[in-house]
């Protein structure tokens, strides 16, 4: 076997390209830590209500800020959020080693001011704050794009798609269901192990011409169809015992996720399973660094966000589902499994 080195490294940079602009955001344009400083300990929902800040991004900046030791976050004490030394110390109005100055120098990148705007309405901005362009979930129609984002995520599964298929080694799987599964690269990653289970990746148009193509250029288009459906608007296809969802749920919010939870529930059978392999923040919400920069990305782009453990065990749990657990997969990635009972 062929040693690949781990380019965890690499999908970091990537991932977390906006964080960075985030904490500039929240020294510069939002003054957050000497407000915590003056008002803290307080709720996240009070912090909110007090500086005008949207629920979803508020909760991916209070992740970071905590993944970088700058708050403490207490989800069992109300998720009560307050300053630790470090963010008293370095980011607090008054302090002799305040390096707020230092973080406002920059405050005039274009992201800075995209991110604020999040923070206060919760609306995504364009995605790669991309001038004059649609929702990024809009731009998908666009052949053109749709191509470049299933390349993409092609390109990033190469590597987590093994690691994935290790980690489910001993879940039984007979059909598989790849849920917006793109080019197919994570159905192709758990067969390549398994001769005798079949697989179809369920995605609309025109992606799903994209994942025919790559398909067909790997040679597994006798073993993995593509079935055309939007899977918010159409029914789940039938007759499979595993629903796999990679990279998919961290592009929605709460009510879409359980809306696709809910569906797979209904179109799976009795002892059915419920896949999500993704980058997902520690039940706690203090991290991992990696993970809560990367929500920075999605919160920037999508209405989504790095779920949670925990978060994504009660929605499962609600929408039906038992036996949830978590495994380990590579470049900081996890895989939720759930069942059907």
């Amino acid at each position: 076997m062929v040693d690949i080195p781990d380019p965890t490294v690499l999908y970091r940079v990537r991932d977390g390209a906006y964080a960075a602009d985030l904490l500039i955001a929240a020294v510069a344009e939002i003054d957050l830590f000497t407000w915590l400083a003056a008002h803290g300990p307080v709720t996240a929902a009070d912090l909110c209500a007090k500086l005008g800040l949207a629920e979803r991004p508020a909760d991916v900046l209070l992740t970071y800020c905590a993944a970088l030791g700058l708050v403490d976050r207490d989800l069992d004490a109300g998720d009560r959020v307050g300053l630790t030394g470090l963010g008293r110390r370095h980011l607090v109005a008054g302090s002799p080693f305040d390096l707020r100055a230092y973080y406002g120098s920059l405050a005039e990148r274009p992201a800075v001011h995209e991110l604020a705007q999040v923070l206060r309405t919760g609306s995504p901005a364009a995605w790669a704050s991309a001038e004059r362009e649609a929702d990024w979930s809009e731009r998908l129609g666009d052949p053109a794009f749709a191509e470049r984002i299933t390349a993409a995520m092609d390109a990033r599964g190469a590597f987590l798609g093994p690691a994935l298929a290790a980690a489910l080694a001993d879940v039984p799987v007979t059909a598989l269901l790849d849920v917006a599964g793109s080019s197919g690269v994570y159905a192709a990653a758990v067969l390549d192990a398994r001769p005798e289970v079949r697989a179809a990746v369920f995605e609309r148009p025109p992606v799903d011409r994209a994942a025919r193509t790559l398909l067909a250029d790997r040679g597994l288009a006798g073993r993995i169809d593509v079935i055309t459906g939007d899977m918010f608007t159409d029914p789940f296809p039938a007759g499979f015992d595993t629903h796999l969802y990679s990279h998919v749920l961290h592009d929605w919010d709460a009510p879409r996720v359980e809306r696709l939870l809910a569906a797979s529930f209904a179109a799976l059978p009795p002892g059915g399973r419920l896949i999500d392999h993704d980058t997902h923040v520690d039940a706690d919400k203090r991290g991992p660094l990696a993970v809560a920069e990367y929500s920075v990305l999605l919160m920037h782009s999508t209405p989504g966000k790095c779920w949670s453990v925990r978060e994504l065990a009660e929605m499962a749990g609600q929408a039906g589902f038992v036996d949830v657990e978590h495994r380990p997969g590579a470049g900081d990635r996890g895989v939720l499994i759930a069942r059907k009972p």
